[in-house]
């Protein structure tokens, strides 16, 4: 690499990620991270946002839990059995002990399986164990039969499912799955703040708006925890995170695309993984003109996504070339069908009646990147004669539009609550989400609605992802979104940190093979 024509000081700028994060001594056997938001709650039926649901999966353990590489793992649950055409499920515990030293059992499971299907909780992920035998009619005010979770022993738990679910394990491997220990729940402390469970760490401190840490968990018998501490800081300012990296204090540090180039001509080794997320526009196709595909192709081919994705994004994402992200699928691309290609969306928009072009709202939430984004859409789209208004509103009001179809289109993405193909399908794009629940384009096929509802019943692995990709292929084909692209993460990492890897859905990571 070469430097002629920089100034010292850009020069010193530049190498600083090289050097400076060794300038302070690191606390011995404690890692440090940063939130850019802080938890609001370690209660496994309340956490809904980031930062919870990774602080909830450190303290709690669930039946099954997912790997960094997002496979199901047993957790609490050292075997199981699937019987009855795939409605039920047999669960062998293992030796567990809450963090107050008492020992799991399959009761303890059923309470906290209960709580969180009560309608007195008031959980809105109660729908994650709405599978269950009875678990719709008592979340609606009815009795509890007890026949969706039954404890036959201390070391054996029944689950029943109204239907079978092929992605019933993912599931139950999410922070509302999380099972508690009754005692600390019935006391009169709020759980949230003062949780117990059985997972590898113990909340240890929490300094509202400075910090939270956490200590290793002495009864944690699955291994010996290498580490003494995690303590995730709450910084809000990204330039202030990565200054708290260079200086030492932080010891993983998530690189925001800005700041690509930099850290890569600095030479510093970056840990890169494809996220579990998809970013789109999506189309309101109950409004003219975009309830005419050709009109929705049209704006598809106009915008040269791979230009955004170099340009603004640094290279931090693969071009969409349809909903699931390629490291959930079978084949890892497909046939783009959505080329960069102006001509050619001319003439679509011309046979549509709108050859002298039309104008459209777009949406957003605020967010300086998201600007820069839709500022390049903007021009693209105004090469083909469509004038877009970009409109930004808070993230209460944008929210409460796109559910109500507002919106002409949206700028938007979605974060796999579990790694399953089913998740960036059945949410989006069935007709019975419409709005709130996912499926804020209004998109209706009944083929999709056909092939997600039977791919959801289908306990063959591999003719459940043909009917998935199926699925995916008319979406795709249908252009309810402009399709843009599936995220990549870039992570810096101390070299002081050993056995890290970034996982691949966001509770993936318990820190159970890092050392210092």
């Amino acid at each position: 690499m070469k430097y002629k024509n920089i100034s010292k000081l850009t020069f010193i700028f530049l190498l600083a990620p090289l050097f400076l994060y060794c300038s302070q001594e690191a606390p011995p056997g404690t890692l440090r991270r940063a939130f850019q938001t802080e938890p609001t709650t370690l209660d496994p039926a309340s956490a809904v946002d980031y930062s919870s649901g990774v602080v909830t999966s450190l303290v709690h353990s669930n039946l099954v839990r997912v790997d960094p590489a997002g496979r199901i793992r047993p957790d609490l649950a050292i075997w199981w059995e699937v019987s009855g055409g795939g409605k039920r499920y047999t669960f062998h515990l293992g030796r567990h002990s809450f963090s107050n030293g008492r020992e799991v059992t399959s009761e303890d499971v059923v309470y906290s399986f209960r709580r969180l299907l009560s309608p007195s909780t008031l959980s809105p992920r109660w729908w994650v164990l709405g599978d269950l035998e009875g678990a719709a009619s008592y979340h609606g005010g009815g009795i509890w039969s007890g026949r969706g979770a039954e404890a036959v022993d201390d070391t054996t738990l029944i689950l029943r499912l109204e239907e079978p679910v092929a992605h019933f394990l993912s599931l139950l491997s999410m922070p509302a799955a999380g099972v508690i220990c009754p005692e600390a729940d019935e006391s009169q402390a709020p759980y949230g703040s003062n949780p117990c469970g059985s997972g590898p760490w113990i909340l240890d401190e929490w300094v509202e708006g400075d910090f939270i840490s956490f200590r290793s968990n002495p009864r944690f018998e699955e291994v010996d925890i290498p580490l003494d501490k995690l303590i995730y800081r709450f910084i809000p300012e990204t330039m202030t995170r990565i200054a708290e990296f260079e200086v030492g204090n932080l010891d993983i540090l998530e690189i925001p695309y800005a700041e690509l180039e930099r850290w890569k001509s600095a030479g510093i080794k970056l840990e890169r993984k494809e996220e579990l997320r998809t970013v789109y526009i999506g189309l309101n196709l109950s409004r003219e003109p975009f309830s005419d595909i050709r009109v929705r192709r049209a704006l598809n081919l106009a915008v040269d996504v791979e230009a955004i994705i170099a340009r603004i994004l640094f290279g931090a994402g693969r071009k969409a070339r349809g909903v699931i992200p390629p490291t959930l699928k079978n084949t890892r691309t497909g046939e783009d069908l959505y080329g960069y290609n102006p001509r050619k969306a001319d003439s679509l928009l011309e046979a549509a009646g709108l050859s002298d072009g039309f104008r459209m709202e777009i949406w957003q939430r605020e967010s300086p990147s998201g600007g820069r984004i839709l500022e390049s859409v903007q021009a693209f789209l105004a090469e083909v004669g469509v004038e877009v208004e970009l409109v930004t509103r808070d993230w209460s009001a944008f929210k409460q539009a796109v559910n109500h179809g507002t919106p002409d289109a949206f700028y938007l993405d979605w974060f796999a609550d579990y790694p399953d193909p089913e998740n960036f399908i059945a949410p989006l794009f069935h007709s019975e989400n419409t709005g709130g629940k996912g499926n804020r384009t209004g998109y209706s096929n009944r083929r999709v609605d056909s092939l997600i509802s039977a791919a959801s019943k289908c306990l063959d692995d591999s003719l459940r992802m043909e009917m998935l990709e199926e699925a995916e292929l008319i979406i795709y084909r249908d252009a309810p979104w402009i399709f843009l692209w599936f995220p990549v993460r870039y992570e810096a990492v101390s070299p002081r940190v050993k056995g890290y890897r970034m996982p691949l859905i966001f509770n993936g990571q318990r820190y159970l093979d890092v050392s210092l």
